[in-house]
């Protein structure tokens, strides 16, 4: 968010310092409000990483930790089936594969939620960061260009941004059953875009219609004012775009 007030003249010295002075008795509420403005914006936007910290801690210690207990209990059951109980013994081990595959969806929902926006290594350094430890987890070949300006965006912009961001990489690894995922973060405030592209299946129908959580990411993208575009990528998989301001960032 910017303020200005501008008042111009073709002659040298045209205003007196009465007009200066009354100009600047004029702009200085408006610039205090814009700076209570830009203050509330980011103490809310703490407020909400500490109660996604709180959040992630809670699931931590209880849900998570009770599936293990789980597991466990499913190994320890294997272990005393006698010999001839084949059929109770295939379905424990199928039931042990769901309940692996349940911890393992759920360590990346803490991750996500633990993941925010470092006040010193900036949004692209968040977006690559949670990048490469999907591609890690899901066998995606990650591929990134990041173009990141050292002026920043406000912290509530860059917080939705990453959200964005992180909802479209989840989507590649749980739905496009893609081996590639491309990442570009550029930022030149007031100016950014990030993209997202995988060459998975795709999706048939990318409207935002609550699906892949494609709504979510359209609400955020409008929070910010910003611009989604969800489209095929050729020859196979999706683009998720978002992009803020008028233009694209320079590269």
């Amino acid at each position: 968010t910017i303020g200005l007030v501008a008042v111009e003249s073709d002659t040298a010295a045209a205003y007196p310092p009465v007009v200066v002075n009354r100009v600047q008795a004029l702009a200085a509420p408006a610039a205090l409000r814009l700076e209570a403005a830009l203050l509330f914006d980011e103490v809310r936007s703490l407020a909400t990483n500490e109660e996604r910290q709180r959040l992630a801690r809670e699931i931590h210690d209880g849900v998570a930790q009770e599936l293990v207990m789980v597991g466990y209990g499913i190994d320890n059951t294997l272990a005393t089936l006698p010999e001839g109980a084949q059929e109770a013994a295939q379905e424990l081990r199928s039931l042990r594969v769901e309940v692996t595959r349940v911890v393992t969806e759920l360590r990346m929902s803490l991750f996500e939620l633990r993941s925010e926006v470092d006040r010193h290594g900036g949004l692209a350094a968040a977006i690559a960061e949670y990048a490469r430890t999907v591609g890690a987890q899901a066998g995606l070949r990650v591929h990134l260009s990041l173009d990141e300006s050292t002026a920043r965006l406000p912290a509530a912009t860059e917080a939705e941004l990453l959200r964005i961001a992180q909802e479209a990489i989840t989507n590649a690894r749980k739905h496009a059953g893609a081996a590639n995922l491309w990442v570009t973060c550029a930022v030149d405030p007031p100016i950014a875009q990030v993209e997202v592209s995988d060459d998975g299946h795709g999706i048939h129908d990318p409207q935002p219609d609550g699906r892949y959580g494609l709504a979510i990411m359209a609400e955020r993208a409008e929070r910010i004012r910003g611009r989604l575009e969800i489209r095929p990528r050729l020859p196979s998989g999706t683009t998720v775009t978002v992009v803020l301001g008028g233009r694209e960032p320079a590269r």
